[in-house]
């Protein structure tokens, strides 16, 4: 099995419970995949306690020496593609990501390290002169200690994207991975560790939410979270960190409509509403779960997505083959499969797929077919509730108003796509989608040149490009007298002389 310590102040240990958790192989439950220290309040602690010191006593001149991030940041690049089949593999055992997608999800990761290697050192401030010959000086600081509860789903990229700006900001890090994937976050964390990150810097503690990460969100030595997971946990953590005045950043759910307009190019945006649905068995937040297809394209287009949801082959991660691998766990082949019976009981049209995959190499892995229903009414369960699984739902719609209307009538405003040939309308209706990310012609594309975060119940914050920087930042307005008066003129409001 694979292994995942914790990781205090720099050094590997065990749990001060002396109790570990396993983490079963999703595409073969007979096998035990992870064993992973269980922290407890303690290991939290302990590890908050070594970023905040760390932080408070600019441990080896990490908050001013943006060079000695920058060498941190790249050399981690560097060694996350040293080792990319590697992780790739820890990915795909932990995951059940078919290969074909862990190797490029090994590479991003490597990209995002690299990409804030190159803004470490241009956090550059502003200075401008009162016409009292006075001076402001508006200098940017890292926020300081910060704590990360990171998703299972895809755990390198996530982990990369909360991990990368917040270094090369100058912060300091304490991780609680998810359950699922507490090795693949630490290889990551262990490759950064063989960098010349100073100790107390970078810290790990897996073990359970409800112990190790309401610990981190609760210190006070923490002054940031950042979060990604699911909506209702997401609110939680922003009620309390409110509570507290802590800076917070949510990446939630999602729902993403994808608008098919009647002169769209069939078999091209087919091809992308397949990949955006059933990419890593649709447990993705950014998702294709929805499309809204105009009336008079509807057969054409959907007897086009049918023929390549059909062809999709679904088994073990680790065969070349591979399309879709299993879902993560019992809990969510459980979920998967209650939105099914719902959907069928509700009398949406079962297009495809439906059922729970059963044979050789399937009885003993969370296989579910992927699965399309058309004819959804946009207000049920399956137009509205993420569903994290190979679920996608069709609706049709008349015209761009209704279009707009549908894909806008949910809690969640994370991603979004249009397809029309008729450019200005597919950029109109782009604006008109409250969405953080909406694609024109395409699905899923996530530049780390950009950014990723959602409108409404999706969360709060970006991630990714420059502005995912930002979250990881305090602006500190320095203020310095030039007039040289002992006695300036405000101060005759308070002094008589």
């Amino acid at each position: 099995p694979l292994y995942c310590p914790l990781v205090v102040d720099g050094v590997e240990g065990k749990a001060s419970s002396g109790r570990r958790f396993k983490r079963e192989n999703p595409a073969d439950i007979r096998q035990v995949g992870t064993v992973a220290e269980e922290g407890t309040q303690a290991d939290a602690r302990a590890a908050i306690d070594a970023a905040r010191a760390a932080f408070d006593t600019n441990a080896g001149n990490w908050i001013y020496n943006y060079k000695l991030r920058e060498q941190t940041l790249l050399r981690t690049a560097q060694l996350i593609r040293a080792n990319a089949d590697r992780l790739a593999r820890v990915v795909s055992l932990e995951v059940g990501m078919p290969m074909r997608q862990a190797v490029p999800h090994v590479g991003a990761a490597a990209d995002v390290f690299e990409f804030y290697a190159g803004l470490a050192g241009k956090l550059y401030g502003e200075s401008f002169t009162l016409p009292s010959g006075s001076m402001i000086n508006l200098v940017k600081e890292p926020v300081g200690v910060v704590g990360m509860i990171t998703p299972w789903n895809f755990p390198l990229t996530q982990t990369a994207r909360k991990v990368a700006p917040a270094l090369a900001a100058g912060c300091t890090i304490v991780i609680k991975p998810a359950s699922y994937t507490p090795a693949a976050t630490y290889e990551l964390v262990k490759l950064i560790l063989e960098t010349s990150i100073p100790r107390g810097v970078l810290n790990l503690v897996p073990g359970p939410g409800n112990v190790v990460g309401a610990e981190i969100i609760a210190s006070k030595k923490v002054d940031k979270i950042s979060f990604t997971g699911e909506t209702g946990t997401g609110k939680r953590i922003g009620a309390q960190a409110g509570m507290e005045v802590k800076r917070v950043s949510l990446e939630l759910g999602g729902k993403a409509p994808y608008v098919i307009f009647d002169d769209a190019e069939v078999d091209a945006a087919a091809r992308a509403a397949v990949f955006g649905m059933f990419r890593n068995a649709g447990q993705a937040c950014g998702a294709t779960t929805r499309l809204l297809v105009q009336e008079g394209i509807h057969d054409r287009f959907l007897q086009r997505v049918v023929q390549l949801t059909q062809k999709i082959e679904v088994g073990p991660p680790s065969r070349p083959s591979t399309d879709m691998g299993p879902l993560i766990s019992q809990n969510q082949e459980r979920v998967v499969q209650e939105f099914i019976r719902y959907g069928v009981d509700k009398g949406f049209h079962l297009v495809t797929g439906g059922h729970k995959l059963e044979g050789d190499g399937w009885d003993h892995g969370y296989y579910v077919e992927p699965t399309i229903f058309d004819h959804v009414d946009n207000a049920s369960r399956l137009g509205q509730e993420e569903i994290f699984g190979p679920v996608v739902a069709v609706t049709t719609f008349r015209d761009e108003a209704e279009a707009v209307e549908l894909a806008n009538a949910v809690d969640f405003g994370l991603v979004a796509g249009v397809w029309s040939a008729d450019y200005p309308r597919a950029l109109r209706v782009a604006r008109r989608i409250r969405a953080g990310t909406v694609w024109i012609w395409d699905n899923y594309a996530q530049p780390v040149e950009g950014i990723w975060g959602g409108y409404k119940q999706s969360g709060m914050g970006r991630e990714l490009g420059y502005h995912g920087l930002n979250d990881f930042i305090e602006i500190k307005q320095i203020f310095t007298d030039g007039t040289g008066l002992a006695m300036k003129p405000p101060y005759g409001q308070v002094i008589k002389e």
